[in-house]
This record gives C-alpha cells, sequence and structure tokens, in this order.
C-alpha cells in the first residue's frame, strides 16, 4: 500500500477538486492509500457530499489556510498546522510515502527544504524537474519555477539533478542535456548563461551545448536547463499553447490528434518532482481541476513505488562524484 498526503486546501479550486480529484484517484487504484490534510470539518464534508465511505482516504486536521502569495518560510513558521506543512511533516515521520500540494509552491518547497533535506551539501538548491512534451517523447524541463536568480554554478547542479531523474525514470541512457538559451553559439546570452555553458563543457553531464525554443518542441534534448524563472515562463506557454489548441480544434479524432491530446494535455502529467531531497515532494499546478489533482497524486504514488527519488539521489552523487572525462 503506497501512501500519498494531499495538501486538502492547496489550489485555486481546493478543497472541491481536490478531495474529489483524492476520491477519483483511490477508486482507480487500489494499493492507494490518500491522507487529505485540511480542516477536518469541512474536507469530510466533502467526502460525504461526493458519496465516499471507502477505506482509502482518511483525514488529518490542518486547519490553517496558507494563501498564494505569503512568504514561504513564514507559513512554514507560522503556519505548521498548515495542509501543506502538515503533508509533508507526516512523510518526515515516516507515515506517508509521498506529499503533493497545488498550494503554494514557494512555501512546498521550503517546508520540504527544512523538513525533508538535501541529498548533499554539494548540491546548492533543490529546482524543479518537470515532464514536458516535445515531437515524439517527454523529456525533462529544470527548473521549472522553483528558484530565481541563479549563479552560473546553479544552473550545473540542475544539469546533473535532470540527468539523474532521467536516467532513472525514463531510462534515457546518457541524456542529452541542452543550456536553454536565445542563440546555439556559446557567447550568446546573458554573462550568467556564457559562464555556465563554460562550466557545463566540463560537467559530468552529456553536455551537448545551447539550444533555443524550438529545438526544445522538437526534443533535440532529453534535458532542458534553464533558470526558474524563464522554465516557468516556458512551462506556462506550453500549457497555454495546448489548451488554444483545444479550444480551437478540441480532440481531432486520429491516431496522431489523439497521441497529441495524451501527450500536450498538462493535466495528465499530475504534478513536478522536486529533485535533490530526501523525499518525495510534488508541486501540482495552482489551477489543477480534478483530473490533474488525480493524476498528481498517481504520480507521487509512482514516484514512491518505485523510488525514484532514492534512485535519483544516488545517480546525482554519483555523478557529483564522477571524474569530468568520464562523463
Amino acid at each position: 500500500m503506497v501512501k500519498v498526503a494531499l495538501d486538502a486546501l492547496g489550489g485555486d479550486f481546493a478543497p472541491d477538486v481536490v478531495v474529489e480529484g483524492a476520491v477519483n484517484a483511490v477508486n482507480k487504484n487500489a494499493n492507494l492509500h490518500v491522507v487529505l490534510c485540511g480542516p477536518e470539518a469541512v474536507v469530510k464534508a466533502k467526502l460525504e457530499k461526493l458519496g465516499y465511505a471507502g477505506k482509502g482516504i482518511s483525514v488529518v486536521d490542518a486547519p490553517d489556510a496558507v494563501a498564494m502569495d505569503e512568504h514561504p518560510v513564514e507559513v512554514l513558521k507560522k503556519k505548521p498546522h498548515s495542509g501543506l506543512v502538515t503533508c509533508v511533516a507526516l512523510q518526515k515521520k515516516g507515515m506517508v510515502d509521498a506529499s503533493v500540494s497545488a498550494g503554494n509552491s514557494g512555501a512546498m518547497m521550503a517546508s520540504c527544504l527544512m523538513l525533508l533535506g538535501r541529498t548533499t551539501d554539494k548540491f546548492s538548491r533543490p529546482p524543479i524537474g518537470c515532464v514536458i512534451p516535445t515531437a515524439d517523447r517527454p523529456i525533462i524541463l529544470v527548473d521549472a519555477g522553483a528558484n530565481v536568480d541563479e549563479r552560473a554554478s546553479t544552473l550545473v547542479d540542475f544539469a546533473i539533478a535532470g540527468s539523474a531523474f532521467a536516467e532513472t525514470y525514463f531510462s534515457y541512457e546518457k541524456p542529452k542535456v541542452g543550456l536553454l538559451n536565445m542563440g546555439e553559439e556559446e557567447h550568446k546570452g546573458p554573462a550568467v548563461l556564457q559562464e555556465a555553458h563554460q562550466l557545463l563543457k566540463s560537467a559530468p553531464v552529456n553536455f551537448i551545448g545551447n539550444i533555443e525554443g524550438e529545438d526544445l518542441v522538437a526534443g533535440k534534448a532529453d534535458v532542458v536547463v534553464t533558470s526558474g524563472f524563464t522554465g516557468n515562463v516556458v512551462l506556462k506557454m506550453l500549457e497555454g499553447f495546448y489548451e488554444m489548441h483545444h479550444k480551437m480544434f478540441g480532440v481531432i479524432d486520429t491516431p496522431a490528434g489523439r497521441r497529441f491530446d495524451e501527450m500536450w494535455d498538462y493535466r495528465m502529467t499530475g504534478g513536478a518532482l522536486l529533485l535533490g531531497l530526501n523525499g518525495t515532494g510534488i508541486i501540482a499546478h495552482g489551477r489543477s481541476d480534478a483530473l490533474a489533482i488525480e493524476k498528481a497524486v498517481e504520480v507521487a504514488a509512482k514516484y514512491a513505488e518505485k523510488g525514484v527519488a532514492k534512485n535519483v539521489n544516488e545517480r546525482l552523487l554519483a555523478i557529483k562524484d564522477e571524474p569530468a572525462e568520464a562523463k
């Protein structure tokens, strides 16, 4: 039995869609148990309204609400009884295998960082590793929004973490790592990207150089490295493109049309994994609907069941200690 703690008040449409998504997830997977963390009376009333009385969901009272604009560290200090902090604390205590929130992403990252801890001090900042679609296969975008104003050395760490994730989750052998930039030439872009390019040349990853936006969509790299600011813009642009396409054309009833819809519907990804931490922390989209929550719970359970975070951490440590000439 895999146990996933879910922040019942996390997201723009919580708690309704969160509770609905949890119910849908456990109804489809008998080996899954969801612990809903939120105001007990409210959550139980939502479960009753949906007619759920099974044993696949339990409720932990966590009455404090966290606003999207609250400072991450202040949430951790002042709202330990929020659903967001509680779901991570349960994982720290070994009571669940993974934690999921569609709420304040900064607060979720801070809670996971402070409560679960880093894999190694050699790794500067835990980034969000997000699975995104390309022309023919999924790849990893890192960082997708956990950090801003990164140093060049931090971007190298993102490349190492993303490479470990791609190897572990997708079984990509020596995943190709590209640095997102405004041109392929190594002297293009801001100074931090120029410096990162030089550092990545000797980093223990399969660095293929700078890539541009069209290269990302074409799947030229298995791992796309960028600052959290840019990564988040790219992620939401891809989501907006899918939504525009869906509104204009709906699901095109051909093999290619159905495949496109399945690959590019961001809700199917569910949530993104915080890399380099001692546990499984999943950040879901703030505007997640019930389907996105359901998939976030499913992917959290999948990561936990397969030991993805543990395997990524082991590979991350190995890569960090690997001689540059062995990349």
